[in-house]
């Protein structure tokens, strides 16, 4: 099993940061690395037409390795919520047909598609939250009782909110079958689970880097499926995403031709010289780990989680179809109103939203960081 990475970050030993699904710190090789490229920016005047395509090429490429996709298969994009615009602005949605959602989906995979169904004249279905917990059958059902034909499945590997795991190969399966398209947001599992996207084929899947790619914030990857490659619309048109970008004569051609593959999508300014090397360097640590190892390490963690709060007498239940790497837990009335105060001056941060108690470790974290937490509980 992988062992504790702590000291490859900047977190106190009486720090017990429990919270990488709300956000989690950068690697300190990834602080030196944008360190570094601000100062590109410094002194502009040693750049050269290099720094606009090198790492974002880099970037696209280990993007690319987290999903097993290829790299022409990768667009730079600014938020979950500028990928999932971007495939809105594709997606066949006839009037009168249906975009399929779970209950309580995050907003960022969320908001456009109410948007998409209205200017489209068709509905957004709610699939509500199952009682037994298998929000696969739960999916499958809705979309193959549906009274609408389904345009649009949004999916995902684990509802952020109730830390349920979904089968997104059986989910996908049953999307083709209905002639749906297939969205999926990664963002919070992308590089913390195995996952190979040959197996699903989405038509998009979109993962921000700021959670378990331990990379900065206001930077994600969009995959687009190969059938978006030749006729995808992108949002923004600039040089960068075109052929002859990196020509000194680039403004000469009325209307060049896009770049292969999903570059096309590729936002403007996209190589940001301080963002992009963080990511960089956070995504080569997870490659060297790799994703199975890392995979590994948090669902060690999180089984520790779990023994601690059945040991403790905490009335609390794993849910059928948990996700190895988060839990989330009832604690019900047992949890005292002053938690999250409480756990914050103990130095234990992780996520409280109600009676819910989200735990969210990564590679930084040991077991006395598990232990920490339970100690500092605060209960009726």
């Amino acid at each position: 099993m992988l062992n504790c990475q702590r000291d490859l970050f900047s977190i106190p030993r009486d720090t017990a940061y429990l919270d990488a699904a709300y956000m989690s710190p950068i690697p300190i090789a990834a602080v030196a690395a944008g360190e570094a490229g601000v100062r590109v920016k410094a002194e502009p005047w040693k750049m050269t037409i290099a720094s606009y395509y090198d790492e974002v090429e880099e970037a696209r490429q280990l993007a690319a390795s987290m999903v097993g996709a290829d790299a022409d298969d990768i667009a730079i994009v600014a938020a979950t919520s500028y990928g999932m615009a971007i495939a809105a602005a594709n997606l066949p949605v006839p009037t009168g047909s249906a975009i399929l959602l779970m209950e309580n989906e995050h907003t960022s995979h969320r908001y456009i598609w109410y948007d998409l169904a209205q200017r489209s004249g068709a509905h957004v279905d709610i699939v509500p939250q199952p009682a037994d917990g298998d929000w696969t059958n739960a999916i499958v059902s809705a979309i193959r009782n549906s009274s609408r034909p389904i345009a649009v499945v949004a999916g995902t590997l684990v509802h952020w909110f109730e830390g349920m795991a979904i089968d997104l190969e059986t989910v996908a399966a049953a999307a083709r079958a209905a002639g749906a398209s297939l969205v999926v947001d990664g963002t919070q599992w992308v590089g913390a689970v195995p996952f190979d996207v040959r197996r699903v084929r989405p038509d998009f899947l979109v993962f921000a880097t700021y959670k378990f790619l331990l990379g900065p914030y206001r930077l994600a990857f969009l995959y687009a499926d190969r059938r978006w490659h030749e006729a995808g619309r992108t949002l923004e048109h600039h040089s960068w995403n075109r052929v002859g970008g990196d020509k000194s004569d680039f403004y000469k051609v009325a209307v060049p031709d896009f770049l292969p593959g999903a570059r096309r999508f590729d936002m403007g300014e996209r190589s940001d010289f301080a963002v992009l090397p963080i990511a960089i360097a956070a995504m080569k640590l997870i490659r060297g780990w790799t994703v199975e190892s890392v995979f590994g390490r948090l669902r060690h963690l999180n089984e520790l989680v779990w023994s601690q709060a059945e040991s403790r007498g905490l009335p609390v239940a794993r849910p059928r179809h948990p996700t190895p790497h988060i839990s989330i837990l009832d604690i019900g009335d047992r949890l005292a109103a002053s938690a999250a105060q409480e756990l914050k001056r103990a130095g234990v941060h992780v996520t409280l939203r109600g009676t819910k108690m989200r735990v969210s470790p990564h590679v930084y974290n040991d077991e006395a960081d598990i232990n920490r937490l339970f100690e500092s509980l605060p209960l009726r």
